[in-house]
């Protein structure tokens, strides 16, 4: 007895809610990856001066 897969499931996205990265500018791309690296780096400074800070007393 051999068992037959489950079968596929395809999900679509409808065109026009689905946003295409690819169809983004190259800049607006660079700008959102600077924008978030900004901001892990100064939530990252943020906590690391209050653990200085907190430990140091």
């Amino acid at each position: 007895m051999s068992k037959t897969p489950p079968p596929r499931v395809e999900v679509d996205a409808p065109e026009a809610d689905a946003f295409d990265a690819d169809r983004a500018p190259l800049w607006k791309r660079l700008a959102w990856m600077a924008a978030i690296w900004g901001a892990s780096v100064t939530v990252l400074g943020a906590v690391a001066y209050l653990l200085r800070f907190w430990l140091k007393g």
